[in-house]
């Protein structure tokens, strides 16, 4: 027996207890309450949100479910998120059966994901390499302020402009999100930036966690970027609203300033070909950690 097989054969070992099985609806609220237990700010409606758009495995210990993950198949990648492992099954390598699940499960050339702290070294041994670094912020809604780009102007984005939003993202992204995008018309708001009359950006907000959360957020540049989220973040004093963004650089003190304050961050981590995008137009907010 090799040592490769001989490290199989004391895993398998180790979750002779345990059931594997593909995650369905009915599971949705043992998986909140999962994340509850890690104090992650997810509603039921997040996780429902999350599950009619992608697919994942679970981990029970009898009727007990004990570890979740999921994946989103964006074509030139899939995203990973929404891995948790209870604190009283820990220590037993069951991560790392999730996410190789996933990925033997997938057939894109690639695996993107957004690492906390703890689960940056398991991703690591797996082959995601680091990327960059997401910047999450929130808080109550203050005084906003943005910059005036000449010659846009915003308006309400409906299902007629899915093809806009679908080449716009595309091209920020370098993934075929488009179910996605369509999901997001249907729960939350949306507007379109045209300057000149040509689209150029858009911007999501819609309830998530402890209030809301603006994202995905795509523009050329940050003087956009600013327009797109004060749009929403003028109407909501007070609030309780969320963005996280990779471009802290750009946006951080801007954001701060607002009152949504950088409160954690998270690696990005990329297995195989990082996804090729349009170095003319960026996505600076994100869906979720977990969908990217």
């Amino acid at each position: 027996m090799t040592k490769e097989s001989t490290i199989d054969a004391i895993r398998d070992g180790a979750w002779a207890d345990l059931a594997f099985r593909p995650l369905r609806r009915d599971d949705l609220e043992a998986a909140w309450e999962l994340s509850r237990e890690v104090k992650w700010p997810h509603r039921l409606d997040d996780w429902r949100f999350a599950f009619d758009l992608g697919q994942g495995e679970v981990v029970l210990d009898g009727d007990r479910l004990v570890g979740v993950a999921m994946s989103w198949d964006f074509e030139a990648c899939i995203t990973m998120g929404l891995i948790i492992v209870s604190a009283t099954h820990r220590g037993r390598q069951i991560a790392s059966r999730l996410v190789s699940g996933l990925l033997a499960a997938s057939v894109a050339p690639a695996a993107l994901l957004h690492a906390t702290p703890d689960g940056a070294g398991v991703y690591a041994r797996q082959g995601f390499e680091t990327v960059a670094v997401i910047c999450q912020h929130q808080g109550a809604v203050a005084a906003v302020s943005a910059p005036i780009v000449p010659a846009c102007a915003l308006r309400a984005a409906t299902l007629a402009d899915l093809d806009t939003l679908y080449a716009l993202d595309t091209r920020a992204s370098g993934m075929s999100r488009r179910a996605m995008l369509q999901k997001l018309l249907d729960v939350g708001h949306g507007v379109i930036a045209e300057c000149g009359g040509v689209p150029v950006g858009y911007s999501f907000l819609r309830d998530f966690g402890r209030g809301e959360l603006i994202g995905p957020v795509v523009a050329p540049d940050a003087a956009l970027a600013k327009v797109l989220i004060a749009h929403w973040l003028a109407s909501r004093a007070g609030a309780f609203v969320r963005v996280d963004t990779p471009h802290e650089e750009e946006l951080g003190e801007w954001l701060a300033a607002a009152g949504l304050t950088k409160v954690d961050t998270v690696t990005r981590m990329v297995r195989g070909p990082v996804p090729v995008s349009d170095a003319q137009m960026r996505a600076y907010g994100l869906v979720t950690q977990a969908m990217a």
